[in-house]
């Protein structure tokens, strides 16, 4: 399992796995505390992580936004879990 996060820092989004403590930023290299980094979703294989973390970052160009509000964000731990539910 893998955490879809954001590092405090520059605001990239970038994926760990979940039982990892630390993350190296590799855009601006803030060594930050996973507990302490946004957590915007929790998914399976980091291959699907790099597609998500792709997906959002496009979005949020596309809407000229600086971040999802908690609203977006929990419609989008919706869809991931209803697309997960078909996809097993």
């Amino acid at each position: 399992m893998y955490l879809i996060l954001r590092c405090p820092g520059c605001k990239t989004f970038t994926y760990v796995d979940r039982f990892q403590k630390w993350k190296l930023c590799p855009i601006c290299g803030l060594a930050y505390e996973v507990a302490k980094a946004p957590a915007y979703l929790e998914v399976e294989d980091y291959h699907e992580a790099e597609k998500i973390v792709n997906e959002m970052q496009k979005y949020l160009i596309k809407m000229n936004k600086k971040d999802f509000t908690p609203e977006e964000t929990e419609e989008l731990r919706h869809h991931y879990a209803v697309w997960l539910r078909k996809d097993v």
